[in-house]
């Protein structure tokens, strides 16, 4: 099994799940030494995840480790925009007692834009995600606090809202 450490709009299972079938969630670790931010810029113009690493331990990006089955991870790549933005790389986490080389997604220096904003469903899919993982309040909260701008698309943004109300009606 390929191992995978989901940090932003694929931390809900349902969201990973219908990227890739096989992702069977292992529980949940914490990245020290790192960040969330929102700063990637994405072919949309809007901001998506990133881990920024940091000089402190008491910097933590809380993320899910997935099994995967590794032939999926093509279509991961193609849905995270492995080498447009994206690279994939690994990070080392411990879940369980357990410690983990798990694939992660980082943003190319080329695509890191300072003064972006993610839109309201993108920054939702993360909060919602964080809450179903039971994410410390204040890192939720942390999150909430981001500012986000509405997604131009009216047709992107109904799909995004229907995929939101399939992840908020998973128990």
């Amino acid at each position: 099994m390929l191992h995978y450490f989901a940090y932003g709009s694929n931390l809900h299972p349902v969201r990973l799940t219908e990227r890739t079938p096989s992702a069977r969630l292992l529980g949940v670790a914490a990245l020290s030494h790192h960040r969330l931010v929102f700063h990637k810029q994405s072919h949309d113009g809007s901001g998506k995840c990133d881990l920024q690493r940091t000089t402190s331990a008491a910097d933590v990006v809380h993320g899910a480790v997935y099994a995967l089955d590794p032939a999926h991870k093509y279509a991961l790549d193609r849905f995270e925009g492995n080498g447009l933005g994206y690279v994939a790389s690994r990070v080392s986490v411990e879940q369980g007692g357990r410690r983990y080389n798990c694939l992660t997604y980082l943003a190319q220096p080329s695509h890191v834009v300072s003064d972006i904003q993610p839109y309201h469903w993108y920054k939702q899919l993360v909060v919602l995600g964080s809450r179903y993982l039971g994410f410390p309040e204040s890192y939720v909260a942390g999150i909430e606090a981001v500012a986000s701008m509405e997604d131009p698309d009216e047709t992107r943004r109904g799909e995004k809202a229907a995929l939101i109300e399939r992840v908020e009606r998973f128990r």
